[in-house]
């Protein structure tokens, strides 16, 4: 059984979706996305001069009778189209719990699996750090393999540091096929670490949307005032601090510039961006706020 999110409204919205992507792809079987190659769906694409054993039920009559030459007409091929999810399981994803932070962002990512599955698209999810022994699935086609998809997120525990652009070169090293490649992250890393990362995937071909996930506790900390004793949840390192109305500001000053920044780059590089705010509405989220970046037509 799918998670709270997923109820019958929810699911029959989602089946109206598709993803949208800027770039255009190849593939050798038909689907719903167009190929610059030439092919032979109903979208029209050009024309070229006859050769012998070309079909000639392709020939344009018109032109024929117009020149008295023998032209071909061309189409746009359409493919499948590959989806690749690549989701954050570092331990900042189960800040502050996993219930509060990791699994409505797996809600999130299971929502844009459904809308590619549901359209007969293939998709994979890739995990970038957690304590699951595989570290992505096989490609997945048809809307039952969602419940493959959910069985695999609901076995991860999100843990441990993440070198980001490592991770993610590590699994680009298995993609063979270009695509469109959806990246859920909280983002609390430096920026030369995420800007690398997502260069990596722009080198592949792949067009790319940033989703970040952040929770209530990380945009307003709720810590009492006076000396803390804190831990970081991926290196353990621990430190004092004393925390007051100044520190808060401070902090939220300091995380609203950095997400300023990741905008930015996205904006700059061709990236559709979009944050998460884990105490909204995973439905919300998907219908109204992902329309908004472009990421479905």
């Amino acid at each position: 059984m799918l998670p709270p999110p997923f109820t019958p409204a929810f699911i029959s919205r989602l089946e109206c979706l598709r993803l949208r992507t800027r770039k255009e792809f190849l593939s050798n079987r038909p689907g719903s996305y167009s190929s610059p190659r030439r092919g032979t769906s109903l979208e029209f694409a050009d024309y070229r001069r006859y050769s012998p054993g070309d079909d000639i039920r392709y020939l344009d009559w018109g032109i024929l009778a117009r020149s008295d030459r023998f032209y071909i007409k061309l189409f746009r091929e359409e493919v499948d189209l590959f989806v690749y999810l690549f989701m954050d399981a570092s331990g900042s994803m189960a800040f502050p719990s996993r219930a509060e932070k990791f699994s409505p962002a797996s809600s999130v990512a299971l929502a844009l699996a459904y809308v590619v599955l549901a359209n007969h698209d293939h998709v994979k999810l890739h995990l970038l750090g957690g304590t699951f022994s595989a570290a992505a699935t096989p490609f997945l086609r048809g809307r039952h393999r969602i419940i493959e998809l959910m069985d695999f997120l609901s076995q991860v525990s999100p843990a441990g540091q993440v070198e980001f652009a490592s991770a993610l070169g590590e699994h680009l090293k298995r993609i063979r096929r270009p695509g469109k490649a959806i990246v859920l992250s909280d983002f609390l890393l430096p920026a030369p670490s995420y800007q690398q990362g997502l260069n990596l995937l722009r080198a592949f071909n792949l067009d790319i949307a940033v989703i970040q996930v952040l929770s209530n506790q990380e945009r307003r900390p709720s810590f009492p005032r006076g000396g803390l004793a804190v831990a970081d949840c991926e290196s353990g390192l621990e430190a004092r601090l004393e925390w007051d109305t100044a520190s808060l500001a401070n902090y939220q000053e300091r995380l609203e510039r950095h997400n300023r920044e990741l905008r930015s780059f996205c904006h700059q590089a061709g990236i559709r961006y979009s944050v998460f705010l884990t105490d909204e509405e995973v439905s919300e989220f998907v219908l109204e706020t992902l329309p908004t970046i472009g990421l479905f037509k």
